[in-house]
């Protein structure tokens, strides 16, 4: 799937995703959220139902089916949470969910044709979560085994720059508006898009590595949603084992300074051991430390962006492997009045890294 900064919906199987949900009400004759069928790419976790609970921003499921058209069943905690779907490779299109239960149309199908269909969490955690319950392919239609996903796989932890917060924005929305937001545009997906890999985001948008946005520290910051399927709610702990990627990069650090320079051994310390846990659970991957392309130094705030750099240099010699290395990042001027990455900056990060991690791995 590619991604544009606007978003058409395509001439293709796709139906009207601006209507109305069905009522959730009732059972389906569908097929569980959880059945082996649905492939699903990023973290997530299962309940006693079956139904797949989605918290991370940019997890996937992948869906084929052969019958008169795919639904839906997906509950959701927050109104105005958006998936994108993209069907049979067209340009994916947003589909908006409604607070509570309810049974959306995906694609349209008929006749002996095949059809793959792509659903990817937009937005981040904190905006609220979904969980998909079931799949309908219609009367006397049948799920199929998904297209294999990628040998290769990408990491990418970090704050809301990870999570894609603006990606997606335009002018002409509210800045409030969660459409404005969108994982799939993310610089980390692009970059897997664009090198024929798997892609996890483990990020959550306003979260450091020893303190938030509001220098609170009891909170889950990176080495504590790290450990987790979702980031959100009751701990959930994700077995590493289920993905290990051959890359992983990590941009951390514009919320720990986001109150000023923190105290330097305590910042590097804490980013020291929290390499090295990854690490251990993915021993032979490359793990680049990007720059944060919203800190600046000013008069007011401090050396805020040369001191995190400092950090990271100092990171990378602590740790002393070839296979932890430095990945300069600009600093980009963001969306207006807000200062996240714009569609367009994430295009120049992807950009910017993408000749670094062909190199080192050789892709």
């Amino acid at each position: 799937m590619t991604y544009a900064k606007k978003l058409l919906l395509p001439a293709t199987a796709l139906l009207a995703v601006a209507l109305a949900p069905h009522s959730g009400a009732g059972s389906t004759s569908g097929v569980k959220a959880s059945d082996p069928l649905i492939v699903y790419e990023g973290r997530y976790a299962t309940d006693a139902s079956g139904a797949v609970l989605l918290g991370f921003p940019g997890v996937t499921a992948h869906v084929r089916f052969r019958g008169p058209g795919l639904t839906v069943r997906v509950r959701a905690s927050q109104p105005d949470i958006y998936v994108d779907v993209g069907v049979d490779g067209a340009e994916p299109v947003p589909l908006k969910l409604q607070s509570g239960e309810g049974t959306y149309p995906l694609a349209s199908g008929g006749g002996s044709a095949e059809h793959t269909v792509v659903i990817l969490r937009r937005n981040e955690s904190w905006q609220g979560t979904c969980d998909f319950l079931e799949f309908d392919p219609g009367a006397g239609g049948v799920l199929l085994p998904p297209p294999p996903l990628p040998v290769r796989k990408l990491m990418f932890i970090g704050d809301s720059v990870t999570c894609g917060e603006k990606a997606a924005w335009e002018a002409s929305r509210e800045m409030a508006d969660k459409l404005n937001n969108n994982a799939g545009a993310s610089y980390g997906m692009i970059l897997a898009r664009r090198l024929g890999a798997q892609c996890h985001l483990v990020s959550y948008g306003g979260r450091g590595v020893i303190r938030d946005w509001q220098g609170i520290r009891a909170t889950r910051n990176a080495p504590q949603f790290y450990e987790l399927a979702l980031p959100d709610g009751p701990p959930i702990a994700w077995d590493h084992a289920r993905y290990v990627p051959d890359a992983i990069g990590i941009q951390l650090g514009t919320n720990d300074f986001s109150q000023g320079v923190p105290d330097q051994n305590e910042f590097v310390n804490a980013y020291v051991q929290f390499v090295q846990k990854i690490r251990r659970d993915a021993p032979h991957a490359l793990v680049f430390l990007m720059d944060s392309p919203i800190l600046d130094d000013s008069l007011e705030r401090g050396p805020r962006r040369s001191m995190h750099h400092a950090c990271l240099a100092q990171v990378v010699a602590a740790i002393g492997s070839p296979r932890v290395i430095l990945a300069p990042l600009k600093r980009y001027p963001g969306v207006p009045n807000n200062g996240h990455p714009s569609g367009a900056d994430h295009v120049a990060m992807a950009d910017e890294l993408e000749p670094l991690l062909r190199q080192a791995l050789a892709w």
